[in-house]
């Protein structure tokens, strides 16, 4: 008879509170943030919230008209952290003349259930960056958590909260009102510091190594795509993330070893599997399987439209 030994991942999952996904759907017409230097207050909000709901932040994202938080704890702490952080938000502000319009920020919560969804998760709020800016680099992204992990070389720089007073304690909660910053918090040129208010260790455990990490971020597309339909976005993947998959569908599907080496017509069938189970764009379409873009359109005129607009 066989037995399943779960592995010490699997086991901190199971032995850990609650974890869940809170997130906001991005802004249609507008950005939040008008400044890279206006990005840093949320960051800052973030992780004085954090702290005073009691809740673990173990994963963020923080794009220019939305948020991604991963966050372990109770589900009325993390509500907590959420309410706290957008009340601190709109105080800014308000107090800035651009009072957030009714309804914005409004926030989606989905509770992760194993240890494979909390990996899958993570690796979809840290690739936020990198799918929208080709520029960005998942690993080395000021405005997410994803430079912390598994990182040898992460500085653990900054001095306590509790060193600011007066005017430098002001001037980083951007009110002139008494805020409480827990002293583990540590700050460098009025920045929060990521590491002291995201539990990474804690993160870490939920992978068996490094390289199980990594790989979860740069080449499970299976799972990007399933989370991304779960949130009702469309999946962004790379030309360089979707070759493999390319590859792999002509040989199992053709029993040829690249697209270039297929009929006409198997290439429209090539381009209606990728443009079903990946959703990837009809210029995307044109570049994986050869087809001129004007065959593509046709196949699919009104993802053609869209992306012309």
């Amino acid at each position: 008879m066989a037995f399943y030994n779960e592995t010490a991942a699997e086991k901190a999952f199971l032995e850990s509170p609650p974890i869940f996904h809170l997130y906001t759907k991005p802004l249609e017409t507008e950005s939040l943030f008008y400044t890279e230097q206006e990005r840093v207050i949320p960051l800052n909000y973030m992780a004085i919230a954090a702290y005073e709901a009691g809740c673990t932040l173990l994963a963020f994202s923080i794009m220019t008209n939305h948020f991604h938080f991963i966050l372990m704890g109770e589900y009325a702490q993390v509500i907590g952290f959420y309410d706290r952080f957008l009340q601190m938000l709109r105080n800014y502000f308000s107090r800035h003349g651009r009072g957030l319009a009714p309804g914005s920020l409004e926030r989606g919560i989905t509770p992760v259930d194993n240890v494979k969804q909390l990996r899958n998760e993570i690796a979809y709020v840290i690739r936020n960056a990198f799918v929208v800016n080709p520029d960005a680099n998942v690993f080395a992204d000021p405005w997410s958590s994803g430079f912390l992990y598994f990182n040898p070389m992460l500085e653990r720089g900054g001095v306590p909260a509790s060193a600011l007073k007066g005017r430098s304690l002001r001037e980083f909660t951007k009110s002139r009102g008494t805020v409480e910053i827990d002293p583990r918090i540590h700050i460098k040129d009025g920045v929060a510091q990521a590491w002291s208010f995201v539990d990474y260790r804690k993160a870490e455990s939920f992978y068996d190594n490094a390289r199980q990490f990594v790989n979860s971020v740069l080449k499970n597309v299976e799972a990007q795509v399933e989370t991304a339909l779960r949130y009702g976005e469309t999946p962004s993947l790379s030309d360089e993330e979707m070759w493999p998959v390319v590859f792999g569908l002509c040989r199992e599907q053709f029993r040829s070893g690249k697209p270039a080496l297929l009929t006409e017509p198997d290439k429209k069938k090539l381009a209606l599997l990728l443009k079903n189970k990946y959703h990837s764009s009809n210029k995307q379409l044109a570049r994986l399987t050869g087809l001129p873009l004007k065959e593509v359109d046709a196949m699919f005129p009104l993802a053609g439209t869209a992306q012309n607009r």
